[in-house]
């Protein structure tokens, strides 16, 4: 890798050697192939061909021999145009240039004071040009902040931020091989050694975030140097065979400069874009872009309320009728606050994240839309499940030509074995690299499972692994299904692709020219796959052009020998495709606004560009060169660096300054978790917020049946009967449940299996209770009446129920505490169980995936009941006021099999009836032996509660394979939102809920919880200019909301005949 020695210069304690290296130095950082000083330039002394030896040792004859790629240290020329190279008339004391090397303290002397010398010409060459008036600036030129200017003679080929473009993959290659962003030394042999040692211990979707960040700080780095007024090198170096295409008009060529560019910033109150930002507005000194002539009235009240509310961290309720233009008010309001409070932080730069909400996967794209036609353009990510975002083959085919769609099919176990198998084999190869040879991660190797392999390709596995003399853990990883777009992830060129398609470039130049269709980092769902299936496809790059006769500023040529198509050969500086920055040399136009140009010459693709009247230009552009497998896009094949857009988002939102996603990822506590939502110092914006309350109590709300019940205890039941040993020992991340931090697999199973079967023997006493029962409330009764009103099969009656009812006891509300109280369970103990369910869950994703499919995901459905049953439980422990806890029951398949014991399969009406559902089996029991007892249970726990020796206890009794006719739920119901949406308020910095239909605004923020401490008065808005003063309607407060962030701002907007 060659490149330019722009790192951290050393201290004065080194040696010369490293001393003289400056800025104008090239150096070869890293290399994969054999001799890097045989192909590239590199100085005499450093020759891979010919022997160089110092003039300290007598046999030095062959220094003056070189090859064509030797360069004189001194002259800065090729060896063959230096004049003193073997005889040096001018200075013979100095003696030839072909023995000048960097160790010898006379020719590093030499060569500093020669360097000295050219800076303080160049020097006085620049203050002789600063006195001269700058030049007019052209349209598309960036925006000058020094009155400056290089030298009329020297030339650019392209612009600063191409160059930096073309420079970053290399250096990016540089740092990642010495493992120091600040390290410029060519010695890499320990460097690498303990990168290799730390990249074993790194998940890929760790490698991929440290390689996402490296490429951030080398972007963040390259501006920085740009924007001191690097000039590029003018490249003329175009092959003599291709032939060029100019894109440029003789009319519209634009106006010769020499002027230094300096990078633009993207932090500006009004926008990225000026071209959209139709109208600005202030409000409280902040200014706000906004993309339509006019702003109404209501706009300007939420704006005002908006950012008095994010000025002093309270929550805002906003109510506007359908069609005033809400979601355009919050957007452009909080990214306008959004970047005053980064400005105004000073040196911390505090930045806060805004996380805009909406109900379903459609409004959220729909949100994307309306901030694609904002003068916005923040670093922004849109969060998506696996079902909308994976792209293997063999689970979501994507594209016409990938196959028909995968039914019946579990995404997410499917997904999280595949990955764990991956990650497994990726540790393996980089443990024992002679196994399957060298592994990589910027070049990963393909493995034999990924994809969907049947029985015969894993018995051809085994095969081959005999024949080969394999060992038995390579044979087993060869077999194991694994994700070739996840395992990419680790590679160094999807990071860069990544921060090229999705992160904004602070030095893009996008304040002179753009328009709704300019990305600039902007995305959607979509977006993301198409970006998976193949990240070197750049889509959509809109070129703005001030007149239709302006130039694209592009240079096209063929492809040279047999690569057919247009390729763009240069990008000149300050044009529209300059401006936006992402397209690149090398890079081959696809499409043209839709129309296919894959195998397209130059002159056609010039020709229809030059035709096009009308702004935008939309090109879409492949890049990889002859090594990808990229295709047109859209046709369904693959690329070879197809990468997982499911991690790749969640890598964007770790950074994103706005996150997009369905409100359910924030509201729902266990899928916040599970995604890696950070609330702190966020702001959180609920839009369509009028089914907040349901969403939250479904979230706090949970329904469990009796026969998945027993599944548990039989999945259980076999881990607590495994013997102890240190194989099988696992770590407890809570040093609070015991003296130690660790705990046997059986110890912690079992002690699951002992909650989950209270509960089951609950649900089972009041069921037999129901089916006994006489009266009005039995089953015989309920059938009755089931028959005589023709109730459906899946209606549920209530058995027994423990809520907030009555006056509570000793004047403080009891709710669903009864029920926890006879099953026995306290805090302390759900501190445990949560623990232990946690190391459980943790053991049981790691292991070696060897079961079916079915099996597998039978398995994996199952943990997540068992951590959401205990979840849901230890929240209903901890708010029991708030909760009530019932035992349903409802018919077993049909309410015909529930009075008669057995269903007419054909049913009698419009739909099938359901088949029941049998209890499952607990070994020893089989079909045939039924009846056979347990094992007893062998733990020290159960032992020491038995006081019948010959009357062991033994789990699973209830699970004997019977068929019953009725079967008991554990109803878990949240009866109010405020608990949950009082902890998302805690956390977070504002919450902002708006919709058409919130009224009564009173009764909701009372349900909400949406108030201050007690003590604390109910914060109204002030009258302002352009909103008439009105009182508030007084609202009694509920519980207590903690912190000063809980203060709370209500807003009611009503129209009638246009007034407010």
């Amino acid at each position: 890798i060659i490149s330019p020695s722009r790192l951290k210069k050393p201290s004065a304690a080194h040696n010369n050697i490293l001393e003289v290296n400056d800025d104008d130095d090239i150096q070869i950082t890293s290399s994969n192939l054999t001799a890097p000083n045989v192909v590239f330039p590199h100085h005499r002394s450093l020759c891979g061909v010919h022997k160089f030896t110092p003039l300290s040792i007598i046999d030095n004859s062959d220094n003056a021999k070189f090859c064509t790629k030797c360069f004189c240290l001194l002259c800065d020329v090729p060896a063959s145009q230096c004049k003193d190279w073997e005889t040096n008339a001018g200075n013979p004391a100095l003696g030839p240039h072909c023995h000048a090397h960097n160790g010898d303290e006379k020719w590093t002397n030499l060569l500093k004071a020669k360097r000295d010398a050219a800076a303080a010409t160049s020097g006085t060459t620049a203050a002789t040009a600063a006195a001269r008036p700058p030049p007019t600036r052209n349209p598309y030129q960036r925006p000058q902040q020094h009155a400056s200017t290089s030298n009329n003679n020297s030339a650019y080929s392209s612009s600063n931020h191409q160059q930096i473009e073309q420079l970053i993959h290399n250096e990016f290659l540089s740092r990642l091989a010495t493992n120091d962003t600040n390290n410029n030394s060519i010695n890499l042999g320990n460097n690498k050694e303990e990168r290799l040692r730390s990249r074993k211990e790194m998940r890929i979707p760790e490698v991929l975030a440290e390689n996402f960040q490296k490429a951030l700080k080398i972007q963040e780095e390259a501006n920085s140097s740009a924007a001191g007024g690097s000039a590029v090198a003018n490249n003329n170096n175009a092959s003599a065979a291709a032939a060029m295409v100019d894109l440029t008009s003789p009319a519209s060529t634009p106006t010769t400069t020499n002027s230094s560019t300096t990078t633009n910033t993207r932090y500006k109150m009004e926008g990225d874009i000026p071209t959209l930002s139709l109208t600005n507005f202030f409000v409280m000194g902040i200014k706000i872009g906004w993309p339509y002539p006019t702003v109404m009235s209501p706009q300007r009240q939420m704006a005002f309320h908006l950012i008095k509310a994010l000025n002093s961290s309270k929550h805002v309720v906003l109510e506007s009728p359908t069609g005033t233009g809400k979601s355009a008010a919050i957007l452009c309001s909080v990214l306008a606050w959004q970047r005053h409070h980064w400005k105004k932080s000073g040196e911390k730069k505090e930045k806060v994240k805004i996380i805009y909400c909406s109900r379903t996967h459609s409004q959220v794209a729909q949100m994307v839309t309306s901030l694609k036609q904002t003068p916005y353009r923040p670093r922004m990510a849109i969060l998506g499940s696996r079902e909308r975002l994976c792209i293997h083959k063999s689970i979501k085919p994507r594209g016409g030509g990938s196959g028909e769609e995968v039914k019946g099919i579990n995404v997410n176990n499917e997904c999280r074995m595949r990955v764990r198998n991956t990650e497994k084999s990726r540790k393996h190869q980089l443990t024992n690299p002679t196994s399957h040879g060298p592994y990589e991660d910027d070049d990963p190797p393909d493995g034999p499972g990924d994809g969907d392999m049947g029985q015969s390709q894993q018995q051809q596995g085994e095969d081959g692994a005999a024949e080969g003399g394999e060992s038995e853990e390579n044979s087993f990883l060869s077999r194991q299904k694994t994700c070739p777009h996840y395992r990419q992830l680790s590679t160094s060129r999807v990071a860069n692709l990544v921060h090229s398609a999705f992160v904004p470039n602070n030095g893009v130049d996008c304040c002179s020219i753009g328009g709704k269709e300019s990305k600039f980092g902007a995305h959607d769902i979509e977006d993301l796959v198409q970006f998976g299936v193949d990240p070197n496809i750049q889509r959509g790059i809109a070129l703005y052009r001030k007149e239709p006769t302006d130039s694209l500023g592009l240079s096209l040529k063929k492809g040279a020998g047999n690569r057919r198509g247009c390729f763009i050969n240069k990008v000149k500086e300050d044009t529209p495709a300059a401006m936006n920055g992402s397209l690149q040399v090398e890079d081959r136009i696809v499409r043209v606004n839709g129309n296919d140009v894959f195998n397209s010459d130059p002159a056609h693709v010039s020709t229809m560009i030059k035709g096009l009247k009308k702004d935008p230009v939309v090109l879409d552009v492949t890049r990889g060169g002859s090594g990808s497998l990229s295709s047109r896009g859209g046709d369904g094949n693959y690329s070879s660096h197809a990468a997982c857009p499911y991690y790749v988002t969640q890598l964007l939102a770790k950074d994103a300054e706005i996150v997009f996603a369905p409100y359910n990822y924030v509201l729902d506590p266990g899928i916040r978790e599970a995604m890696g939502i950070e609330l702190a110092n966020t702001v959180v914006v609920l839009d369509e917020a009028h089914n907040v309350e349901t969403v939250l109590r479904d979230a706090g709300s949970g329904r469990f049946g009796e026969i998945e019940l027993c599944d548990l205890i039989v999945m259980l039941n076999s881990y607590a009967i495994i013997e102890k040993s240190t194989a099988n020992m696992l770590e407890l991340e809570d040093g609070n449940v015991g003296e130690s931090e660790t705990a046997h697999l059986c110890e912690v199973a079992h002690t699951l299996l002992l909650f989950v079967e209270k509960i089951v023997n609950k649900l089972r006493d009041d069921k037999k209770y129901f089916e006994t029962n006489p009266g009005k409330k039995g089953a015989a009764q309920i059938l009755r009446e089931c028959e005589k009103f023709h109730k459906s099969d899946d209606s549920e009656f209530d058995i027994s129920f423990e809520g907030p009812t009555g006056h509570g006891r000793m004047g403080k509300a009891v709710g669903c505490r009864p029920f926890f109280d006879k099953l026995g369970l306290t805090e302390s103990d759900f501190l445990k169980l949560s623990v232990y369910a946690d190391a459980f869950e943790k053991f049981l994703r790691g292991r070696d995936g060897n079961d079916g499919s079915s099996e597998r995901d039978r398995i994996s459905n199952l943990l997540d009941r068992l951590m959401e049953l205990i979840g849901k439980m230890n929240s209903a422990m901890n708010e029991s006021c708030h909760y009530y806890a019932a035992v349903m029951a409802t018919a077993n398949g049909s309410l015909e099999f529930a009075a008669n014991g057995e269903v007419d399969s054909e049913g009698s009406g419009r739909w099938p009836k359901r088949k029941p559902k049998p209890i499952p089996l607990i070994p020893p029991r089989t079909a045939a032996h039924p009846d056979r007892p347990p094992n007893p249970c062998t733990n020290q726990y159960c032992r020491a509660q038995c006081t019948d020796v010959f009357n062991p206890i033994r789990h699973g009794s209830c699970c004997d394979g019977s068929t019953p006719r009725w079967e008991a739920f554990l109803c878990l119901e949240l009866l109010t939102p405020g608990p949950l949406m009082q902890q998302l308020a805690n956390e977070c910095r504002t919450v902002v809920l708006a919709s058409g239909s919130l009224a009564p605004i009173p009764s909701l923020c009372a349900e909400l919880n949406l108030f201050p401490a007690d003590g604390a008065p109910v914060t109204k808005p002030s009258p302002s200019p352009i909103t008439p003063s009105s009182s508030s309607p007084k609202i009694q407060r509920r519980l207590p909301c903690k912190g000063a962030a809980a203060a709370l701002i209500m807003i009611g907007l009503a129209f009638i005949g246009g007034a407010t």
